[in-house]
């Protein structure tokens, strides 16, 4: 079991007691800090008796989660971040589904999203298929959630480890990879919970930053994974188109229209019918004075619009 520190001493040891709760219990604790100035590392070593610690420079969770595995010999590996909990059966049932077919090689599942201490956590995410060739549905959809993985050791032997110079989507890519040679299976039940907050990783990267590393993530995809099937192909192009898209709306309401018109042009190299990349392309020949205001129209629409939905959906009328 994977799990990365840093600047964790609130959380990390409901992290920790959340995997010593396990109904399995044939697992050990890798854990990294990853260049805490906290107590994190005085947590760890504290709980040394059931789990094993390292600490290193900060490099990021990709680098640490490295460390970690090339440290573990175990047949299956586990995931969990420091902010985050396992519900108590989680290792048994995906373990016992690896362990009965052989052809998964990455068993994920459902997870509560806590968002608020003061609310309820919601089920997330929304139904997907049980197992299969899942690259198609993830490659559009990010639906795996890094807490709920367990992966077996044979597919990092073939794909390799996480990518250390993505900041973020790290594991999205490698999730990717994984799919993209073996089957996926998807539980159909909660098997953990995943908080965020503002000063979680996702929370303190950039925008663009973390808009233009989606990209890259898919990118090298798209380069290392050459057994793609056509219609897998087609997804991973169709991803890229939004994310491209997605890019260039970010550079061109920060002004930068040189930039997202190149953003905008790969969209549309990979979706030629993506309309909405038309309509942004064009409005990047616009003066900033005339473009701004049609887009805060549009986004002012399309709010509206959400809401009126929301109120349908409701029986609000």
């Amino acid at each position: 079991m994977i799990l990365p520190c840093y600047n964790a001493e609130g959380t990390v040891q409901r992290a920790l007691d959340s995997v010593f709760r396990q109904t399995f219990r044939d697992f050990h604790i890798y854990a990294v800090d990853d260049g805490s100035t906290d107590q994190t590392l005085r947590i760890l070593q504290a709980n040394a008796q059931r789990c094993s610690s390292i600490s290193q420079p900060h490099a990021g969770p990709a680098a640490a989660r490295n460390r970690a595995l090339r440290i573990s010999k175990s047949r299956f590996i586990a995931f969990l971040d420091a902010d985050d909990e396992w519900l108590p059966a989680k290792l048994e049932r995906q373990i016992e589904l690896l362990n009965k077919q052989p052809d998964i090689g990455l068993a994920c599942s459902h997870y509560f999203l806590n968002e608020s201490p003061n609310e309820t956590p919601r089920l997330f995410p929304m139904q997907r298929p049980s197992a299969g060739q899942l690259f198609d549905s993830l490659a559009r959809n990010c639906f795996i959630s890094t807490p709920t993985v367990v992966i077996r050791r044979n597919c990092l032997d073939e794909v390799g480890l996480f990518r250390e110079s993505l900041p973020v989507s790290e594991d999205f890519n490698l999730w990717l990879r994984i799919a993209a040679r073996w089957r996926v299976s998807w539980l159909q039940e909660p098997l953990a919970i995943v908080h965020k907050h503002p000063l979680s990783l996702s929370g303190t990267v950039p925008d663009g930053e973390r808009l233009r590393t989606g990209i890259v993530a898919l990118q090298d995809v798209k380069a290392s994974c050459g057994e793609l099937s056509p219609s897998e192909l087609n997804s991973l192009h169709l991803a890229l188109a939004e994310r491209f898209y997605f890019y260039g709306s970010f550079l061109l309401k920060t002004g930068e229209a040189h930039d997202s018109r190149s953003a905008l042009s790969s969209a549309l190299r990979f979706q030629p019918s993506h309309w909405r990349a038309m309509a942004k392309f064009a409005l990047s020949y616009l003066p900033a004075r005339l473009s701004r205001p049609l887009m805060s129209l549009k986004t002012k629409f399309r709010r509206n619009s959400q809401a009126d939905c929301e109120r349908i959906n409701c029986g609000a009328w």
